[in-house]
C-alpha cells in the first residue's frame, strides 16, 4: 500500500469514528424531551378566555422542532366546582393543544399551576392543611387521568408546592397517583419537589425525602432552576456568574444517578443580556450531557401575553427569534 493510500484510509477511519461519536452525541441529546412552558391558561383571574387569560398557540415552537410543551393552567378554570365536571370550553382548549402537540411529535405536560392550593368557596386552601381541599384535589387529578388516559401527555401533580416538606406532601401525592392510575392513565407522572421545586435543594447529602408509591413505577421528579441570587426568577438582581446553574444542578444530577430517578427541569430561564445567555448556555449544556438524568426540560416563558420587556420572554419580538430560544434550539439540534 502506498503512503498516500495509507493516509487516505487512515483519514476515512478517523472520519468514520468522528461520525460515530457525533451520531452518539446527537442520539443522547434526542433522548431528552426539549421544550418550552407555554403560558396563558394559568394567567390572570376570572373565567373568560381572551379577556381574563389567553389561549396559547404552540405552533411556532412546534414548527421549530420542540418535543415538549408544558401547559400551565388554573385548576379552577378546568373544574369550576370542586368535585364537579370539567368546563367544556376550557377542556376543549386544552385538548386542542394536546392534539396539535401530538400531531407534530411533541408530548404535552399538563401542569396544575396552583402552588399547593385548591379553591373551595372562592378561597384558596392549602391541600396540606385542609382535608376537604386535599380530597377535592385528588378528585380533579382522577378526572384528569381518566380524560387524558389515551393521549400523549405527562401529568404534573402540582406546580411549586411550598408550605411543607416532601415527606409531608407524599401522602397526598400518593393518593393522587393511585387515583390517576386507577383511572387508566399509564404515562409519566411528574412529582414536584417541595420548597418551590428548587433544584439547588437536592443532592446525595440532601436527597428527595418523599416516599412515592407508583403502581407503574413511571414517575419523574420535577425541579425548577433560576439563576438570580435568590432563585426567584424575577431577575431584579443580576446573575452573579455564568457557572451558577452548574453549581445549583450538580447535587441533583449526582442524586439522580445515585437513586436512579430521572429529573424533569420543568422551569428554567434567563434574561437575554450577555451574562444571562452565558449562564443559560451552561445550564443547557449540563442537561444535554446528562441524558441518563434528564427526562425533559421546559424553558420559561413562552406565551402571547408576556410583554416585550419581560426578561424571559420567548415569543418572537418583531418577528425575530429570541436569543434564549435560539440557545435552546441549538442545544437540541446541534450543528
Amino acid at each position: 500500500m502506498t503512503w498516500n493510500r495509507l493516509r487516505a484510509v487512515s483519514a476515512c477511519v478517523a472520519l468514520g469514528c468522528l461520525l460515530l461519536q457525533t451520531g452518539a452525541a446527537a442520539g443522547a441529546r434526542s433522548s431528552i424531551l426539549w421544550g418550552v412552558a407555554e403560558s396563558g391558561l394559568e394567567l390572570g383571574q376570572g373565567p373568560k378566555a381572551g379577556t381574563n387569560y389567553p389561549i396559547p398557540d404552540p405552533a411556532y415552537y412546534l414548527q421549530q422542532g420542540v418535543r415538549l410543551i408544558r401547559l400551565p393552567f388554573q385548576i379552577e378554570r378546568l373544574q369550576p366546582q370542586p368535585e364537579g365536571p370539567f368546563d367544556p370550553a376550557f377542556l376543549h382548549a386544552v385538548q386542542r393543544i394536546v392534539q396539535l402537540d401530538r400531531h407534530d411529535g411533541a408530548i404535552t405536560v399538563l401542569d396544575p399551576h396552583d402552588y399547593g392550593f385548591f379553591k373551595l368557596g372562592g378561597k384558596s386552601e392549602d391541600i396540606l392543611r385542609n382535608s376537604a381541599a386535599a380530597t377535592a384535589y385528588v378528585d380533579v387529578m382522577r378526572r384528569i387521568g381518566a380524560t387524558f388516559a389515551h393521549d400523549d401527555v405527562a401529568i404534573g401533580l402540582m406546580n411549586e408546592p411550598h408550605t411543607g416538606s416532601d415527606i409531608a406532601y407524599s401522602a397526598i401525592w400518593n393518593r393522587a397517583i393511585a387515583a390517576i392510575r386507577a383511572a387508566g392513565f399509564t404515562g409519566v407522572i411528574l412529582v414536584p419537589h417541595a420548597h418551590w421545586s428548587n433544584a439547588a435543594d437536592i443532592s446525595p447529602e440532601r436527597p428527595f425525602s418523599g416516599h412515592i408509591v407508583d403502581p407503574r413505577h413511571n414517575w419523574v421528579l420535577e425541579l425548577h432552576l433560576y439563576l438570580d441570587p435568590d432563585s426567584s426568577g424575577t431577575y431584579r438582581q443580576p446573575i452573579a456568574n455564568a457557572e451558577v446553574g452548574r453549581q445549583r444542578l450538580s447535587g441533583a444530577i449526582a442524586w439522580s444517578r445515585q437513586s436512579g430517578i430521572k429529573l424533569f427541569l420543568g422551569e428554567t430561564g434567563a434574561p437575554p443580556d450577555s451574562m444571562g445567555m452565558s449562564a443559560l448556555h451552561v445550564v443547557l449544556s449540563e442537561v444535554a450531557t446528562a441524558p441518563d438524568v434528564f427526562w425533559g426540560i421546559a424553558l420559561w416563558g413562552a406565551g402571547p401575553w408576556w410583554p416585550t420587556d419581560y426578561p424571559m420572554r420567548l415569543d418572537p419580538t418583531n418577528g425575530a427569534m429570541r436569543p434564549q430560544f435560539a440557545a435552546l434550539k441549538a442545544a437540541f439540534a446541534p450543528r
